[in-house]
This record gives C-alpha cells, structure tokens and sequence, in this order.
C-alpha cells in the first residue's frame, strides 16, 4: 500500500512538472511573438520615416498590428502639402516598399494634416490679421475661403401640409 501512494505521488508530480511546462512554454511563444512584432513596427516606421526623409519631408510615423491579423496599419501625420493630395499612390509605393524591404503588409494607411492655431483661426474667421503660411497649399485654401461668402443654411420647422404643397409645386414644375 505504500508503493501505490508513492506512485500516485509520483503520478501527481509528473503532471505538475508537465502543466509547469507548458505555462512557462506558452509564456515564452507570447514573450517572442510580442519582440517580433516590435521589432517588425520598428522596421516599419524606419522605412517609412525614411522615404519620406529622401524627399525632404518630415512625417511622423506610427504603426500598430491589430490582434488575429498578420497586417499592419500606418498612421502618418505630416504638414499639409500640396503633394498629398493624390495620397492614394503614395500609400501603393510605400506598401510596395516595405513588402520588398522586410516582407510586411501594410493593410490601412491614415493620414494626419495638423494645421496651426493661427491658421485654424483664419479658417474658422476669427483672425484679425491675415495669416502668413510657407505652404503656397494652406494659402490657396484660405484665400478661397475668404472670398467665399455662401449663405447660411436655416432650418425651420414646416407644417406636413406646406411640405405636400411644395411637393406638389416641385412636381409640376419638372420636365416631363
């Protein structure tokens, strides 16, 4: 009877050692999976950060792989430029880039345009003296929208009667 205890212990022993195991297996294949995606983020934005540099554009990049996919999202913020507004094709070379560069996907890119106090101020009209930018872009966008003078939308409540009248107004008056 003592040597069935002592198996039995034994037994038990085993199976703690081996549940050990696994937990500090599993804690390890959690620990490098969490490196490489760091490391493969790190690779990402250098890249990135880098075409951009070649250019003569700062950018600010971030970058984050969303649980369950093997793709990564890139968020870019960058001055407004001119040169982003066809941005759909600088998002094609930079996936292409780092596919050939590190074998990463990039699934989504974002992109950020900060715009200063001063010239969201001029935008919104609050500004008392006209603003002075360094992007012939921002320029261009504000002088439009000074000159600009679109009327106000005004929403009214309307009785159901007036809007089956103006239905019916609307209907005649359309081209047959």
């Amino acid at each position: 009877m003592h040597s069935t205890t002592g198996l039995s212990n034994l037994a038990i022993l085993y199976l703690i050692a081996v549940n050990v195991i696994a937990v500090m297996i599993y804690v390890a294949i959690v620990r490098i999976k969490a490196y490489r995606d760091e490391r493969n983020i790190s690779l990402i934005k250098k890249a990135i950060a880098d075409y951009f540099h070649k250019s003569g554009v700062r950018v600010s990049v971030d970058c984050a792989r969303l649980p369950g996919t093997k793709r990564f999202t890139v968020c870019i913020e960058s001055e407004p430029m001119k040169r982003f507004r066809l941005s759909h094709i600088i998002e094609s070379t930079l996936r292409d880039l780092v596919h050939n560069l590190h074998r990463l996907e990039i699934d989504n890119i974002y992109w950020r345009f900060p715009v200063e106090k001063s010239i969201q101020d001029a935008a919104a009209g609050k500004a008392t003296q006209p603003v002075e930018s360094n992007d012939e872009y921002i320029t261009q966008g504000l002088t439009h929208y000074h000159y600009r003078h679109l009327p106000k939308a005004e929403v009214v409540e309307a009785s159901w009667e007036t809007f089956a009248e103006a239905n019916v107004e609307g209907s005649e008056k359309k081209p047959s």
